[in-house]
């Protein structure tokens, strides 16, 4: 643990690993070897000790648990391009989000959407578990690692870019960031460099299980001893016109409530007519407890 008195979500994500059965199956397993024996044989237990987001319902959790108890909808008419000649007219895009905040503006131009969106959250995921990086050794901080999932990363940035070169822009617009930005595997090293974290930095791309991914392989490295602190969780802005072109190729999305919606995500009901797009970013604190 990196601080002392705190607060805890009482669950592990690796207890079904220490069951008696799985270890039973594992000893018979005539290929795994001693020493990966020993490792799951003694697991650490894993809680989340911070959480922080960003959401089209909330600005940090307090807010995004609170909107949703009163069973807000973050899905409305999309600002942020021209949906006029588009079937699909609605997303959940982030609102009232400060992005100059995160990022000073000379940086911001360089970086997708999804840089800013992570770094608050993470932000705030420290804040909550009670942990300054700036306050902490460079031992300390080479024991914190980044894990983050996304699917569609920096492809909105890319889609900014061919608008730019290919569309009569201005090539002076473009960023000579470009090619490491577009990148999804630069994203967590956003992370690890504005916090000074000197631990692991791998992004999880799996399409809509990323996070859940990121967050299990996060939870593994802490439990067998790997990383000693974790920052876990999802990011995704997949917001622009190409990229919701693409969607509605694919039949996915709802045409049906573009004058309500509000009532567009609606999985569980019999007039279900596809999904809708949006925007946003979890991230938890990951320790051993």
């Amino acid at each position: 643990m990196f601080h002392g008195a705190g607060h805890f979500s009482a669950f592990s994500l690796m207890r079904a690993v220490r069951s008696p059965a799985y270890d039973d199956d594992i000893l018979a397993h005539p290929r795994i070897e001693s020493r990966m024996l020993a490792q799951f044989k003694h697991l650490r237990r894993v809680v989340i000790t911070g959480m922080g987001c960003v959401t089209p319902i909330g600005i940090g959790r307090e807010a995004f648990w609170s909107a949703l108890q009163r069973g807000e909808s973050g899905v409305r008419r999309i600002e942020s391009f021209d949906v006029s000649n588009s079937p699909v007219k609605i997303a959940a895009e982030v609102r009232d989000f400060d992005w100059q905040a995160q990022l000073g503006p000379k940086d911001r131009k360089h970086v997708p959407r999804t840089v800013p969106l992570a770094l608050a959250a993470a932000r705030e995921a420290f804040h909550d578990a009670g942990i300054a990086p700036s306050d902490l050794s460079p031992e300390e901080r080479q024991q914190i690692g980044v894990v983050l999932g996304t699917g569609g990363g920096g492809l909105p940035f890319v889609e900014d870019h061919y608008a730019i070169w290919y569309q009569g822009g201005s090539h002076s617009k473009a960023s000579v960031y470009i090619i490491p930005a577009a990148t999804h595997g630069t994203l967590s090293s956003e992370l690890s460099m504005a916090f000074g974290l000197r631990g692991l930095s791998h992004v999880i791309s799996t399409g809509c299980t990323s996070s859940t991914d990121a967050i299990h392989y996060a939870a593994e490295h802490v439990a067998l001893g790997r990383q000693e602190l974790m920052i876990a969780g999802g990011v995704d802005a997949p917001l622009a016109p190409g990229i919701l072109a693409g969607f509605n190729l694919l039949t996915v999305l709802t045409t049906d409530w573009n004058d309500e919606p509000h009532r567009a995500s609606r999985p569980f009901t019999r007039n279900r007519s596809g999904m809708v797009l949006g925007e946003g970013s979890w991230i938890y604190v990951l320790e051993e407890f």
